[in-house]
């Protein structure tokens, strides 16, 4: 059997918690259901603008929170390491017949598998609030499976060079959740850079969680422009680095 597929079936069978596989779920629809209508009442009903369309706030929310929640399934490649080391796992998975780069691998297609599951999920919780407005198509949903993929290998990337570098359980989550709201909210995964003060609009655009979340709504509402083509390749860009920076953290830390 492969290395890598022995691996992806150990990470999700007994290294990833059940309880926040749920949360992973649970927490976006509650958060898409009641902050999305109760926030609309402040935006009014012009709604949000995506492209060349006004979309109304819970739909642009629902479409947001798919790469927002690809980000948070990220931290589990970082958490599954960390555990490995501290309990011997590590030493003993490579005693065994697997190489780090099938470790490294097997972790990215954990997340990858994961995030793909949770957004499609996310998308089904949702479709409430885009009926009418999403337009799907082959071409957009390509957009929309790129955007997920490519989030999901730099934020496993992301986690997996915080956890080669921390020795505590504690310093790790602090580093990740730290991080994490930054990407969070500094970002267009809960509002459109229109209206935001010019320096905040422009740190929106240093996070590659706005490409992410960019291009799953351009994919989901048909709205794909010349600046989402853009973004797709900047994304490519740091997320390649991203994850040869992960490869080589992986190739250095010490069993």
């Amino acid at each position: 059997m492969n290395p890598v597929a022995i691996l992806l079936y150990r990470n999700l069978v007994a290294s990833i918690d059940k309880v926040f596989l749920v949360w992973q779920v649970i927490f976006p629809v509650v958060y898409i259901f009641i902050a999305g209508y109760s926030y609309s009442a402040l935006i009014g009903g012009g709604g949000v603008p995506v492209g060349d369309k006004s979309i109304p706030y819970p739909a642009y929310l629902a479409a947001g929170m798919i790469g927002f929640n690809v980000m948070n399934s990220s931290t589990i490649a970082g958490s599954i390491i960390w555990n490995d080391r501290r309990n011997g796992m590590f030493q003993q998975i490579l005693v065994m017949p697997f190489a780090r780069m099938e470790y490294i691998i097997g972790s990215i297609m954990t997340i990858m598998l994961m995030g793909l599951v949770s957004a499609g999920l996310i998308l089904v919780a949702g479709t409430p609030t885009m009926v009418g407005i999403a337009e799907p198509t082959f071409f957009g949903s390509l957009y929309v499976l790129y955007a997920l993929i490519t989030g999901a290998i730099f934020f496993g990337s992301i986690t997996i060079i915080i956890s080669t570098r921390l020795k505590s359980s504690e310093g790790f989550n602090v580093i990740v959740n730290s991080v994490f709201l930054f990407f969070s909210f500094v970002s267009t995964a809960f509002y459109p850079t229109q209206g935001v003060p010019g320096a905040l609009s422009a740190a929106f655009y240093i996070n590659p969680l706005t490409y992410i979340v960019d291009i799953t709504r351009a994919g989901i509402f048909n709205e794909i422009t010349p600046f989402v083509h853009l973004e797709a390749a900047i994304i490519a860009a740091v997320t390649t680095g991203a994850f040869f920076l992960a490869t080589f953290s992986m190739m250095r830390m010490k069993v």
